[in-house]
Order: structure tokens, then sequence, then C-alpha cells
């Protein structure tokens, strides 16, 4: 929190997101370093009834949003959200310096239908459902809409947005489609690449990797290998943040260490048979060193054991061939072509954004705390 706010523009805000075990712990916290003058709003931000109530306990279906900012010349812009329900108001004039009741020349008093009105600091925002095509497999994946709101409201376009705790990237994401320059930071390789990948699926149009600029994270195989010998774990979580594979295996969470099945991560697939879409997926594997025989046939073995339609091996190029000796020839089709059931997928191809034998509509498919303005 003292990095952000020596960074943080002198109209900006702070938005920080908890939930209420933790709120009045951080709202003591944010008045020594951003000035108990400068607070704005305790937002409540309802999701409905996601969990039920307790015998003992009224419903938790809410979390707490702190607003700051750097001083009172920070940038707001009042929202405006749609009525459940119409309403129906009298029209008021100005006559004399005194607003009165406004009447036709029948003299019936006037009325008007508002569909909208203003935002106060209650904010019901659905979380994301398991359906939901947002959804990324990220366990604190946060809902578009709630960061949309944020930026819009503390920003205008061409700022610059920065989430030092980006997750999944939803707050990048809705930056990016605001018009907002943006900066997003992670721990984590995975969420790094799952950023990345994210934000050049739904910008297609007009983004392009060379577009985006990471650090810290492998551009090379020769960083790519060293990262492969001195933390294998986190070699396959920037792989699977980079490919766009989910869910990190069975890991309850993405990026928890322990046994993972043989599946390092989880591609989701809208399959067209048909004319239908079919969900399926493909199992993705991470070998950061050698590759035998065994391997490869254990992960052909893991896809008919899981159902999955299809299972991925990602290795350097030089262990390619033991994956092309071994593999299935084994193939499954949609409506538009036919595809290998397991491939050999190179960490040099990763690198340069080469496709995967997957259907045109996954090609390369790219695929959150607290967000601070500048």
């Amino acid at each position: 929190l003292l990095a952000v706010r020596r960074v943080l523009k002198d109209s900006g805000s702070i938005y920080l997101h908890c939930d209420p075990t933790a709120g009045h712990y951080l709202k003591l916290l944010m008045d020594v370093i951003f000035d108990k003058d400068n607070f704005r709003n305790e937002i409540i931000w309802h999701y409905y009834n996601k969990y039920g109530a307790g015998k003992r306990v009224f419903g938790r279906n809410y979390d707490l949003i702190l607003f700051y900012s750097m001083n009172d010349r920070y940038t707001f812009h009042p929202l405006r959200i749609k009525r459940d329900k119409p309403q129906r108001q009298l029209v008021r004039e100005n006559v004399d310096g005194v607003l009165k009741n406004k009447r036709d020349k029948d003299g019936r008093l006037m009325y008007r239908t508002v569909e909208d009105k203003k935002l106060d600091a209650v904010w019901t925002i659905p979380c994301l459902q398991p359906a939901s095509k947002e959804r990324l497999g990220f366990p604190t994946q946060k809902p578009l809409a709630l960061l949309e709101r944020i930026i819009k409201a503390s920003s205008n376009p061409g700022d610059i947005v920065l989430d030092p705790f980006c997750g999944c990237g939803t707050t990048v994401h809705a930056a990016e489609a605001l018009d907002r320059q943006w900066i997003g930071i992670d721990i984590s390789g995975f969420s790094t690449e799952l950023m990345r990948e994210r934000i050049l699926s739904n910008f297609a149009g007009y983004l392009s990797p060379s577009d985006i600029h990471l650090l810290g994270i492998p551009e090379t195989p020769a960083e790519a290998r060293q990262l492969a010998r001195e933390n294998p774990f986190e070699f396959e979580k920037w792989v699977c943040g980079r490919i766009g594979a989910n869910g990190m295996g069975i890991r309850r969470r993405p990026g928890d260490k322990g046994a993972d099945g043989g599946i390092d991560g989880v591609i989701e697939l809208d399959v067209i048979r048909g004319q239908k879409v079919v969900k399926e997926y493909a199992i993705v594997q991470v070998k950061g060193g050698s590759v035998s025989p065994d391997a490869v046939k254990a992960l052909s073995e893991t896809v008919r054991r899981l159902d999955a339609i299809a299972g991925i091996l990602v290795c350097f190029g030089d262990q390619l061939a033991t994956v092309e000796n071994q593999r299935s020839r084994e193939t499954w089709a949609d409506d538009y072509a036919h595809y290998p059931v397991i491939q050999g997928y190179s960490v040099e191809s990763l690198l340069a954004d080469e496709r995967l034998q997957l259907p045109s509509r996954y090609g390369r498919k790219r695929g959150g705390r607290m967000t601070a303005l500048l």
C-alpha cells in the first residue's frame, strides 16, 4: 500500500477489496497511509445469495471495497444505473429562483418517466457462475462489471490503471475495454501469462503479442530452460498460463503444489458437432526435461481415463521426436476437421505464439484484490 501511494497520481484514487473479516483492520491501515480525510466510501459489493444463512448467522453475501483518494481534487464521475422499475416523477421548474411543480396548459401536473438513478454505495453485482462465459477457473476471479464500474467512476480515457495483485486480469481487461492504459502485476508466472492470453483473445482485432510488454518471465528458449531447471513448478505454471490452460489440473487452486494426477492444466473447448456446441476439454502435461516413451503412453492413458478429447505434451523442441514416435495415431473430429488425440507442442512454438492443432475457433485461445488508479 505504501508503494501504491508513492506512484499514485495527485488526482488518483485507490479501491481496496476485502471481506468483512478484514475490513475494520484495513480501514485503520488505509486511514494512516492515505489520511482519514481522504476516505470517500465504504462500498458494499452485494452478490445476492452466494452463501445461504447459517443456523446462527445471517447470510454472508457481500464484500467490502474501501475507496480513498490522494486529496480532494480526485477524479470522480457520478454514475447512473438502470432502475428495477421505471419511476414516475413530477417535473420541476425554476420560477423566480424557486423550484415549483410544472403544469401543462390545462393546469395539470406534468410527470416524466425516469428509468435510471444515481449509483449509491451498495452495488448489487452477481458473482461469476460456473456457466459464465467470463469464467476462467481462477478461484478469486471478479466479474468484469465490478471493475468497469470502478474504472468509469475514477478515471478518464487514456489514464493509467494499476492492479498490483492482478490474478487472472479482470482489471486490465476492463481497462483495455474502456480505453485506459494499464499495468498488471502478479507474483505468479501463471497469472501473468493468463492475463496476456486473456487480453489477446478478447482484443484480437487490434492487439498482437508484440503490443503487450511482459517483465520477469521467459522470453527466449534459453530463459525457459533456466526456469525449468531452477523452479520446475513455476515453469509448469508459466507454460499453462501461456498456453491458455486453466485450473492447473486437479489441484484445488491454480498454482498449488502437490499431486496433479498426470494433469498440469486443462484447455476447455467449445466443439461444434452437427451444428451443436459441445463442451469438451484437452489435458495439458508439461515436461521441462527429457521426455520418456512411458510419459507419452501415460498421457494417452490419462486422456482415456478422464474421458478427455485430447492430450497435449509441452516440451522443448529436442524432445518432440520422442512424442511423435510414441504418440497414439488416433484422431478426433468436429464438423470441420480431424485433430490428433495426442500431440506434442514445443516451448519454442509456445514462445513464437504458434497455433496448437485444435479447432480454429480455439486457435491460440488466450485463455481480480486491489485496484489503484494513477
